[in-house]
This record gives structure tokens, sequence and C-alpha cells, in this order.
């Protein structure tokens, strides 16, 4: 029996729904994985892939993905997170007993507006492990994380101009902070949809965090009077 031999629900990220077989039917195994576990996909486009070893998998839009796993010993539970700038984002925390299983089929098509990389993590009882997902064939300002980011990030410039031609004082400074915060996160998810940033470093809230240094400092730096 799999570990959680259920079905994932479809309103998931697009992380679960084309890694839901190495995380939860199969095993927690990922892309460069620890632990002894093994995880192999399909992709009816792109072909093959040993997930055990390669941390990014390239797929497109039309493929069709499917895929198995094995683990040394039996699995009992198994945790998964989305990573966005440094930061973990839990998606699913399960338990089941099994050392293998597969799963699938899943079209990338569906979910083809959410992003066109994702970085998602896997831990288990004795193995863990990581891959990027990169969906080819996406326009990346076409995505709810790329457009999406360089449209805060524009709004967060917006609101650094507004700030420093403001009055500054406390309120105006919160303000910049704020607006600041926004725009570094914006272009920060933006970068991250580039590859320029690592999704699971913590280095990449730097970007907000000198996005909202900026409004601090700027705040009533150009106010008239």
């Amino acid at each position: 029996m799999a570990v959680l031999n259920r079905r994932v629900p479809r309103g998931l990220s697009v992380g679960v729904a084309v890694l839901a077989f190495v995380l939860l039917r199969a095993t927690p195994a990922l892309g460069v994985v620890t632990g002894g576990c093994t995880a192999k996909a399909t992709a009816t486009k792109s072909g093959a892939i040993d997930l055990t070893t390669q941390a990014e998998w390239h797929v497109r839009t039309d493929d069709i993905v499917s895929g198995s796993g094995t683990a040394p010993t039996d699995q009992t539970f198994v945790t998964i997170s989305a990573y966005a700038l440094g930061v973990p984002l839990p998606i699913v925390s399960a338990t089941g007993k099994g050392k293998d299983g597969s799963a699938g089929p899943y079209e990338i098509s569906i979910y083809r507006w959410m992003a066109k990389t994702i970085t998602v993590s896997g831990s288990s009882d004795t193995c863990s492990g990581y891959v990027t997902l990169i969906v080819d064939d996406v326009n990346l300002f076409a995505t709810a994380l790329g457009g999406g980011g360089i449209a805060l990030g524009v709004l967060g410039l917006l609101g650094l101009l507004g700030a420093a031609r403001g009055q500054g004082g406390a309120g105006g400074r919160l303000y910049g902070l704020i607006a600041g915060a926004l725009g570094g996160l914006g272009f920060g998810l933006t970068l991250q949809q580039l590859g320029t940033l690592d999704a699971r470093s913590l280095v990449s809230l730097a970007v907000p965090g000198a996005g909202a240094l900026i409004g601090l400092l700027v705040a009533g730096a150009f106010r008239r009077g």
C-alpha cells in the first residue's frame, strides 16, 4: 500500500499536482534525495526523468505526467512545502504506511496560469529532498507569480514615489516601509520565476527587506516646501 493512497485535490498548487506521485502516492523522494528513497517520472512529450538525482524537471504545457517511487523502509508520514523567497509554505501533511507506489496521470496545462517555475520540498520518516519544476513553454510574465509579481513591484514603486513626495513623519515612514516591502516582494517573486533567486534561500528575503528600508529612508525626501 502506498503512502497516503488517495486522490490529491485539484485545487492544490502546481507543485502538488505534478509531484504528488513522488510526495504522496509513492514516497517522499524528490530531486537530490537523501535517505535512500528513489523516484522516477515520465511525461508524454518531455520523456522520462530520474527525480532521485536531478533537481530540475523540465516539462511542457501539453505534457501528461505520472511517476513512481520506492523507499528502503516503510514511511509513515509525509510533509510537503512549496517555497517563495526562502519561506516554506506548507501544502500537505499526511500519514500512511508503505515502501512504494505510483500515481498519475496529471495534466500540466491545468496549472499553466500559476507559475513557470516552482520549487517543492518533501520529507518523511527517513527521506527528504526537493525538485524545481520548470514549464518550458510558459511565458512567466503571463503567470500569477511572474506577471503578478511585476504588477505588485510597480505598485510598490509608485507607493515609494508617493512616500517620497509626502510629508514624512511617522505615518509617511510607515507608508514608505509598506510600499517598499510590497515592491520588493513583487520583484523578488519575479526574480524567483526567472531563476535569479533561489526559492529555498532565506537570502531572497533581502529583496523585500531592502525595499522596506528604502521606503523608510525616502519618506518625505522630496516633499514640497
